[in-house]
């Protein structure tokens, strides 16, 4: 039996605490300009933090096969990020964070699809259950009179969930051929120079405070993927993957605290039935054999 250390344990759930805290920034920020712009300046800053470590880690520099990988993965990252970034602003936080914990079902899916990986019965019979949990959010939004239905926010946060699975299955479909570090200082610029053309043209001045949350947020992004990098590397992803559910009750306690948001019983249940689903549903003792993955960015 594999003894796994408390440290990449524990580092998970700090990484899992620093990426709440940068959701509950950029949701402050998001309804007030344009979607390219806050993206844009999102990653702006997330580059210049991960350049940073990049070189601090005097990593080797990224050759042209590693460059056309992770283009292609950043395309991806964007459209997660620009779906993210559009449902924490119509939604209430904890909400949107409970309809992204889908994303493993989309792993399973695609990874059957892409890679040729099979899907277990369980997997099949927590999808539907993943889905009830989607139906009971969606419920909770039309019975409450102060909150009409917001199908584009659901939907935002459903593709959320779907590209981030996407994005995972790329990384899974390398093999590990890039560093972590890499992985996310590439991301950061890529995606910063597909948003930089429509950011500019549709540009709108940030005040002085909304650049220092920008900015937070770039630090926070980048301190909270590399967390996850770190402990992904060091445990299997079976035994780490739960702890990243314990995002909901940061994003619930952030949303009470900072916007006056307190989820409704239709959220929390479903909320409740959707980990409930994703646990069952991909739990499995850790082996040495185990090769997690590192989170995308």
């Amino acid at each position: 039996m594999r003894v796994v250390s408390r440290k990449p344990i524990l580092v998970t759930g700090l990484g899992v605490l620093i990426l709440s805290c940068m959701d509950a920034a950029m949701k402050s920020v998001s309804a007030a300009y344009p979607l390219a712009e806050v993206i844009g300046l999102r990653y702006a800053a997330g580059m210049a933090v991960s350049f940073a470590v990049f070189r601090t880690a005097r990593e080797a520099l990224p050759g042209s096969m590693a460059l056309k990988r992770n283009f292609l993965r950043a395309v991806v990252v964007l459209l997660t990020a620009g779906s993210f970034f559009t449902a924490i602003a119509r939604l209430p936080l904890a909400e949107a964070i409970s309809l992204t914990f889908l994303a493993p079902f989309f792993t399973a899916a695609l990874g059957y699809f892409m890679l040729g990986q099979p899907v277990a019965s369980k997997l099949k019979l927590g999808i539907v259950f993943g889905l009830a949990g989607v139906g009971i959010i969606a419920a909770g939004q039309g019975s409450n009179a102060d909150h009409v239905f917001d199908l584009v926010g659901v939907g935002a946060a459903l593709s959320c969930a779907f590209f981030y699975a996407l994005s995972n299955v790329l990384i899974s479909r390398t093999g590990g051929a890039d560093s972590s570090i890499t992985i996310v200082m590439l991301s950061n610029i890529f995606v910063f120079l597909l948003a930089a053309p429509v950011m500019i043209a549709g540009w709108q001045a940030p005040t002085a405070a909304h650049v220092a949350i920008f900015v937070l947020s770039g630090l926070l992004g980048t301190a909270g993927h590399l967390c996850l990098a770190w402990s992904y590397s060091r445990a299997p992803a079976g035994t780490l993957g739960t702890l990243e559910y314990s995002a909901f009750v940061w994003a619930s306690l952030l949303g009470f605290f900072y916007f006056g948001e307190v989820p409704s019983t239709f959220t929390i249940l479903g909320a409740l039935v959707i980990i409930a689903a994703c646990v069952l549903s991909t739990w499995h003792r850790a082996s040495p054999d185990d090769q997690p993955l590192t989170p995308p960015v």
